[in-house]
């Protein structure tokens, strides 16, 4: 009879899988435990899933101030164009807050009295195409019409140029230059309120003139270009021809000096109240 064997341990499968389980379950609590993993970050089958992170309180500081300052700012206005009437300004607004440049329609201004010299800034023969360069005779000798705005800086600058070239300048050079002006008045003046005055319209007559005819459609034509000017600039439009129009569109013939165009001074004192009518807001 051989030796008898040494008997070998039984294999327990159980076991094993026991041991792994135990093992997988430790790791996973000692996991858990350093990861510091929310308890709503899992889902009900176990699986990681991403949490809303929540705002420090820095951030939530910023957010509550960005808040109040949308409640207590109150929305830009909207610029209207053209200027609704409103209630009537006195004649102190005109002649000590306001300039006017322009033509030999603006020169009239101080010509008749009604607007101290040094606050018209206009020559005759004046147009668009020269206001940028050409200069023009002042209280305190010649300059441009920007380098006497700079000087006098008043509150509001009223602009009306043209009637003179009107004739003969296309609209998009003129729009052009008069873009060009406004651009340097608000650089020099960004406080002033700037008003572009619509140009007025001519008598009946005038549109015939057999030496220099000037017609209300172009007048028209010209004036809604300024209408857009002034929009795409965030300046002020004054609609002064429809405030001069007869019932047939054009100048009344009582209103002109004789030539058609130019006024007589009670045209003017109807050109101010209407722009002490239509003032904006400020």
């Amino acid at each position: 009879m051989r030796g008898q064997e040494k008997r070998r341990p039984r294999f327990s499968v159980g076991l094993v899988f026991f041991l792994i389980f135990l093992s997988f379950a430790v790791c996973f609590f000692i996991y858990m435990k350093n990861g510091q993993i929310p308890e709503d970050s899992l889902s009900a089958s176990g699986e990681i899933v991403e949490s809303e992170q929540l705002p420090t309180p820095e951030e939530t500081t910023v957010q509550s101030e960005a808040l109040t300052v949308s409640e207590t700012e109150p929305p830009e206005e909207k610029l209207v164009n053209p200027v609704p009437e409103s209630a009537p300004k006195g004649l102190s607004y005109l002649i000590n807050e306001c300039n006017f440049v322009g033509d030999s329609l603006t020169v009239g201004l101080s010509s008749y009295g009604l607007i101290p010299e040094k606050n018209v800034l206009a020559n005759i023969g004046m147009n668009v195409s020269k206001i940028n360069t050409a200069t023009i005779t002042t209280p305190d000798g010649e300059m441009t019409a920007l380098e006497a705005l700079k000087k006098n800086n008043p509150k509001n600058v009223y602009i009306m140029l043209g009637s003179n070239g009107i004739s003969w300048l296309t609209n998009e050079s003129m729009i052009s230059e008069y873009g060009v002006f406004i651009d340097s008045v608000k650089e020099e003046l960004p406080e002033a309120a700037i008003y572009i005055i619509s140009i007025p319209p001519v008598t009946a007559n005038k549109e015939i003139d057999t030496n220099s005819p000037i017609l209300n459609s172009d007048i028209d034509a010209y004036n809604s270009e300024l209408l857009k000017l002034a929009d795409n600039k965030g300046v002020y439009f004054v609609d002064l021809n429809t405030g001069l129009k007869g019932n047939d569109g054009k100048l009344a013939s009582e209103r002109s000096d004789g030539d058609g165009m130019h006024f007589k001074k009670s045209t003017y004192d109807i050109m101010l109240d209407y722009l002490l009518t239509h003032t904006a807001d400020q």
